[in-house]
């Protein structure tokens, strides 16, 4: 019998909605403001069986994508945090908002990347980087951070493996037909044009769409900014949780 099983790689049938990976990207700009918060906090928008890590270190970060193969340009601002998973450090990214449409279906259907909508600005003024991210007119995002010397790749904490809940729902009632831990691509073929490394802080304001803004800062641990290309690929599933029952 004839299989059909490869014979797209997305919806719509006739008309695929993305490009198949790897995606490109051209002189990217990242912003990154590293900080600590309660291991309380990070508990809260972590997916079973993740613990959070002692140190409760967090990561909150902006794009800035001019050039992108598969999305084209867009802005993105997120916060990932630091867990366990079967004893090893990892991270994960409770939320990500970014400014195209057109990147939403590819990074929840594909990665499993929790994507929401949100008008973000990413502004150099005067000699500070100010993100700012805001969704139905709740400006709920805000980092603020400063180039002051240069920094080596080797500086900058990991954020590697990085583990995403990827849920995708049945049809016919209201439970999943994918729930998945996957883990994200790893960017590969990195060329870095710029490298700086200063102080950085980052504020949130109570929002319902996500839990996010729970991860207040206690301590601030410094900021980077890089310029960059990339290739992004596929991710891989660590934990199927309905073939474990």
């Amino acid at each position: 019998m004839e299989t059909y099983r490869n014979e797209q790689w997305c919806m719509p049938f006739d008309s695929p909605a993305y490009p198949t990976l790897p995606a490109y990207y051209r002189d990217t700009l990242f912003q990154m403001v590293y900080y600590t918060t309660d291991k309380d906090n990070i508990a809260k928008v972590l997916p079973k069986p993740l613990e959070p890590a002692d140190d409760g270190l967090c990561c909150a970060f902006a794009i800035k994508v001019p050039f992108c193969t598969h999305w084209g340009p867009f802005n993105e601002v997120g916060v990932c945090v630091k867990a366990v998973f079967k004893g090893q450090e990892a991270f994960f990214l409770p939320c990500l908002f970014l400014t195209s449409s057109d990147a939403i279906a590819p990074g929840r259907e594909v990665w499993g990347c929790p994507k929401k909508l949100a008008h973000i600005t990413v502004e150099q003024i005067g000699s500070e980087l100010t993100s700012t991210a805001t969704r139905a007119d709740v400006q709920f995002m805000q980092l603020n951070t400063r180039c002051m010397e240069p920094a080596t790749p080797e500086e900058i904490p990991p954020l590697f493996p990085m583990y995403l809940h990827k849920v995708i729902p049945k049809s016919g009632s209201n439970e999943p037909a994918i729930k998945q831990l996957c883990e994200n691509g790893i960017p590969t073929d990195m060329k870095i044009h710029k490298l700086f490394k200063g102080p950085g802080v980052v504020s949130y304001r109570p929002t319902v769409c996500g839990d996010f803004w729970q991860l207040e800062p206690k301590e601030f641990l410094g900021a980077y900014y890089q310029e960059c290309d990339y290739t992004h690929g596929h991710g891989k599933v660590v934990l199927d949780y309905l073939a474990e029952g």
